[in-house]
Formats: structure tokens, sequence, C-alpha cells
């Protein structure tokens, strides 16, 4: 299952939802309308990538007939609008009766070209997957859980600067690794951007959840969702990161402290029940 299960269906189930999931690698089920029929949903959330070598059951011409009945709303989250906005956001957000991006940004990006329908869609993450309080004596110092691409391996690999490397593992071993970290790094690029910039990352919320400390690349609007310094420490050049990464390693109690500011503020805000019923109500109204 990818992650849709655990930050979408699992806690919408929680929140007391009838949920139906449509797998669109693999579905029990390949006719969309039947389900449609069948289920009658008062909603359908999507993550549609456009991508058919990844997900080649992505129900695009359903969405559209039922977008264009009126019967259904249809809703899709977008997670790549910093480098995917001209050639496929821009151009997909028409098949849905709302949409959400997250980046607070390119709200105005939508609306710029007539899609006024568009909602700041957070990443978030499912406090009750994670299990900080399980790892007391936290066994990794510095950690990142993620493919040591091209782009990181400046960070990652040449760097005198210590970081465990965690990829190629299951979903279940990637909550386990973050719940065991005392500082995770998130590293912002997208080695999918042609242009090598940076966006929100999932990341950011999943290393807080696991009670650790963040060490992030900054990327503008960060500070929408954590507070720099106080909940989340933040860099831009590589003599930052090892900066920083010094000082929280020799600084325990600081990184600590930021670690629960940080755990504290996901509980309040960013815990995917919280943004999934923010989400819905918002939907829901317009």
């Amino acid at each position: 299952m990818d992650m849709g299960h655990w930050y979408v269906y699992l806690p919408l189930r929680r929140l007391g939802h009838e949920v139906y999931f449509y797998d669109t690698v693999e579905p029990e089920e390949k006719d969309y309308k039947k389900i449609i029929e069948e289920f009658k949903p008062d909603l359908i959330y999507c993550c549609l990538t456009g991508n058919k070598s990844i997900a080649p059951h992505e129900p695009w011409k359903e969405i559209l007939d039922e977008t264009n009945s009126g019967r259904t709303k249809t809703f899709n989250w977008f997670c790549d609008d910093t480098w995917r906005f001209d050639n496929f956001s821009s151009k997909a957000c028409s098949y849905f009766s709302v949409c959400s991006t997250p980046e607070p940004a390119y709200i105005e990006k939508f609306k710029s070209i007539g899609y006024d329908k568009i909602l700041l869609g957070s990443w978030h993450a499912n406090s009750e997957i994670y299990s900080p309080k399980s790892f007391p004596e936290r066994d990794i110092t510095i950690g990142f859980v993620g493919s040591p691409t091209l782009s990181r391996r400046d960070y990652l690999v040449d760097n005198p600067i210590s970081v465990e490397i965690i990829f190629n593992v299951s979903t279940e071993e990637i909550f386990a690794a973050h719940s065991r970290t005392k500082i995770g790094l998130n590293l912002s690029i997208n080695d999918n951007d042609p242009e090598g910039g940076t966006q929100m990352k999932q990341r950011i919320f999943e290393i807080i959840a696991g009670g650790g400390a963040l060490l992030t690349q900054y990327h503008k609007g960060i500070e929408s969702f954590f507070e720099i310094d106080k909940e989340i420490v933040t860099f831009e050049t590589m003599e930052e990161f090892n900066k920083k990464a010094k000082f929280l390693s020799k600084n325990e109690r600081i990184a600590k402290m930021i670690a629960k500011n940080g755990y504290q503020r996901l509980l309040n805000e960013h815990d995917s029940k919280i943004r999934l019923s923010k989400l819905l109500k918002q939907i829901k109204e317009i």
C-alpha cells in the first residue's frame, strides 16, 4: 500500500467516514464506473499523477464525467506544483470540482489561470502509526529516510558529517526509523525538477511525527507550517547544514526541545485527522 493508505484512508476511517480505497496501480475492481454506482460517494478524493508508468489505472475519463455530471464532488491533491504546474497541474485541475496545492505561493498561480477552486493542502502525518515514545534511547543521531540521489550526495555521502541513510525498506520500517532518529534530515530538492528547485516535502512532517528534531533545507513557505528555530531548524547551504548539524548533535537538550515543540505543533495542526477534517470542510463549502 502507498502512503495514501496510511495518511488518508486510515485517518478518514478513524474520523468515522465510510471509505472505498481504489488502488490506481492494481485495483481489485477495474470498472471505476461500477464502483461509483455501487458505492455512491459524496466525495471522490484523488491524488492522480498523470503517470501511467507508476499508476496505470488512474480513471481520468470517469472522474471528468462525474465532475461534469455535478452529482458528486471530485477533488485532487496535487503534490509537485513547483515543477509540474505548467505541464500538468494547470491542465489537470479542470477535471476536478476542487483541487489543493501544498505550496502557499501557488494559490495565486492557479487563480491566475482562472481556476479559483484551489485550496492549500498541507502535507501531514498520521501520528497514530509512529511510535516516538517506544524508542526512548534513539540510536540514530542524524538520519535521512530516502534515496541518496545525485542532488543529495553532497549532503549524504561526500560530507564529513555522518548521516545514516535509510532506504529500500518497508513502510513500517520507515515509520520505525523516524521514531529512532534524534535529528531527522530533510532535503527539499527534487531530482525530477529540471531547474533543481526546492519543494514542500511530506518527509518534513514524518520526521516530526516520529519525535525527532527536524533539520531541513529551507523552502519558501515552510514558515507557514512551523516556526523556524523553535519548532524546526533550516539551512540553505552546505556550510550552514554542517554547522547546524554539529551544533544539534552536541547540544542534545536543545535538539530535544525543538523536537518537542515541533511534535506538539504537529499534533495541534498537522496530524492527518486534523488536516483531513479541515480539508473536507473546505471542500464542502466550495
